[in-house]
């Protein structure tokens, strides 16, 4: 809420004495409306009865802050005013004055009560009743669009003549499209002409920050700043319709000539040759053999243990034999059995044996053909496969003899 004016409502400004600092003292008065505010209270719904209170003796001619009694009740035809009295810790003037309109009896000449109980204060207090406007954000914000505005020329104007300051060094600075308030983008640029900065604040949400706490400080500079003195900037107006809502900040040259902010791009990663981690798997491309491979593992015959990296680079240089018949097969590789299929496939082959689908033994009778199948190195040749066989010894399948 802006500052306001109002008219008195009592004819004479009441006073809180000094207290004694522990007991409680009560103040009363009368609050009698004239025939023509009784009717504007009635027909207005924007006009406000508020109570003022300030340690400095409150006048038209001064502004003083708005302070309360650190403990003091407030009661209006013996109704209690619900109101924060205390504004922020440690913030002179972030106190609201209190609204009694709904707990007014709005009739011409009627004395409506008003208690004030305080205590805790070495201090004299002042208090006034005032009918006020009250005026919405939405107005002050149009107030602000059809009032002065600092010009785009106006502000490249100040920034070259700081350039040419032979005792600063200008350099590029960056302006944030976010307002330091809400953190949101800003809609409507404001700030004061008070302040020297360039940076902006939505002004929106600069005065609903007001209507709850009314510091009256510049979010940016902490200066002190009225309504009167802020103005719409249009240099960072045309920057906000100039970049997409996903520009955040820019960068603006000691000329006045602004840039976006290039995005932060992450490097890709490089892509993986292989040459340092792949040497710990291996891969194997004969189905039968991993089958055997992860029975063995499954039935805790073989140590999973990963070899140190002198042995592995020694097996990897190495030539490896091929199988021969009649041994049984050590496993060095390491495989890495840490994938999904790798165990559903072996919970399979737990819970049912795997039946070979061919053959294996070294030589085999075709009934009815009444000659060997030789069986070569050693390699079943009957499919598109190829695996180790077992090393069961020749038989002769009855009623053929063995040739």
């Amino acid at each position: 809420m802006a500052h306001v004016q109002g008219q008195s409502i009592l004819h004479d400004l009441a006073a809180l004495d000094t207290g004694t600092g522990v007991q409680r003292d009560t103040v009363e008065c009368k609050i009698i409306l004239k025939p023509d505010v009784a009717d504007k209270l009635v027909s207005e719904p924007d006009l406000k009865v508020m109570i003022f209170c300030a340690s400095e003796p409150i006048s038209h001619f001064s502004k003083v802050d708005v302070t309360f009694p650190h403990q003091v009740e407030i009661k209006v035809n013996l109704d209690e005013v619900k109101a924060n009295l205390r504004g922020l810790k440690n913030r002179a003037g972030s106190t609201r004055p209190a609204d009694i309109t709904n707990l007014l009896r709005k009739r011409a000449h009627y004395e409506n009560s008003m208690t004030l109980t305080y205590a805790l204060t070495h201090k004299k207090f002042y208090f006034v009743v005032n009918l006020v406007r009250q005026h919405s954000v939405e107005e002050l914000v149009a107030k602000l669009k059809s009032g002065k505005t600092i010009s785009k020329d106006q502000v490249i104007r100040e920034m070259a003549s700081k350039a040419q300051d032979s005792d600063v060094q200008a350099i590029g600075s960056i302006i944030s499209l976010k307002c330091p308030l809400s953190t949101l983008r800003i809609d409507l640029p404001c700030r004061s002409t008070v302040c020297a900065h360039n940076q902006c604040f939505d002004a929106s949400s600069f005065l609903q920050l007001q209507e709850q706490a009314p510091t009256w400080t510049c979010p940016v500079c902490n200066k002190t700043v009225s309504f009167e003195a802020l103005e719409i900037d249009l240099y960072v107006d045309d920057i906000l319709r100039s970049t997409p809502k996903s520009i955040d900040q820019v960068t603006v040259e000691p000329d006045g000539k602004w840039s976006r902010i290039a995005e932060h791009n992450p490097s890709p990663r490089p892509k993986h040759d292989g040459s340092s981690d792949d040497e710990d798997l291996i891969e194997i491309k004969d189905p039968l053999r991993v089958t055997a491979v992860k029975h063995e593992v499954a039935n805790g015959s073989i140590s999973m243990r990963t070899p140190p990296t002198s042995s592995r680079e020694q097996s990897a240089t190495s030539s490896v034999p091929p199988p021969s018949i009649g041994t049984k097969r050590s496993v060095s590789a390491v495989i890495d059995l840490t994938s999904d299929d790798d165990e559903e496939e072996i919970r399979r082959h737990l819970k049912k044996p795997a039946t070979p689908a061919y053959p294996t033994t070294p030589d085999y009778v075709s009934p009815g053909i009444g000659r060997t199948q030789p069986a070569g190195n050693g390699l079943n040749s009957f499919g598109p496969y190829s695996g180790n066989l077992s090393t069961k010894p020749n038989y002769i399948q009855r009623g053929y003899p063995h040739r």
